[in-house]
């Protein structure tokens, strides 16, 4: 059964995220199912690089075949995501800090979000780049731990469609939040450096 959400706890399998082919093809079989002829069409990649990538996803659990169909005297497979997000599991953090590819990544994402504050018209100063990142880090990895204790909380996932899930599951995560007070005094402080 396909899952909302899924916590990715295990450190092998969270490295395999540092990838960019294979987070791109991971967002593609979260919204259709695909064979490994259309990812590497979708990707511009080669058919035994696809084929690599989505062994070492299935092999993991990240992806799992739905069918197999056959083409023109040949039997193709279609594969989709076993859910519709993935979330590394934030106990994960120091394990992964150590693994140059991952903390590579991460860092990577982390200046993106700091650099996409300007999208929101802000504009941070040189002087305080640095401290907002942290922030941003701290903010970021709290959420990530509420989303995780709320995701786990769940007793009967399956009864709720993916909109009211995901929404169910964001008001949780921001019930705790408001109860955390590294979080809350992180949020304070980012905010009256970032103006908002």
């Amino acid at each position: 059964m396909r899952r909302g959400i899924l916590i990715i706890k295990d450190p092998e399998v969270a490295k395999l995220m540092a990838d960019d082919t294979r987070r791109r093809m991971l967002h593609l079989l979260r919204h259709q199912e695909m064979s490994a002829a259309d990812l590497a069409k979708a990707l511009e990649k080669n058919y035994s690089s696809v084929m690599h990538h989505l062994n070492l996803l299935r092999e993991a659990g990240l992806v799992e075949e739905t069918r197999e169909e056959k083409v023109r005297n040949m039997v193709q497979s279609y594969y989709r995501a076993t859910a519709r997000k993935f979330i590394i599991s934030y106990s994960l953090t120091e394990a992964l800090a150590r693994d140059e590819d991952y903390s590579t990544w991460r860092e990577d994402t982390l200046q993106r979000m700091v650099e996409g504050l300007e999208t929101f018209s802000i504009e941070i100063p040189e002087g305080r780049r640095a401290r907002v990142t942290e922030l941003v880090d701290t903010c970021s990895e709290r959420e990530k731990m509420a989303i995780e204790e709320v995701v786990e909380q769940q007793t009967d996932p399956g009864k709720l469609d993916r909109h009211a899930e995901r929404a169910l599951i964001q008001l949780m995560a921001n019930l705790k939040l408001s109860n955390d007070e590294e979080y809350s005094s992180a949020i304070r402080e980012l905010s009256k450096l970032i103006g908002v």
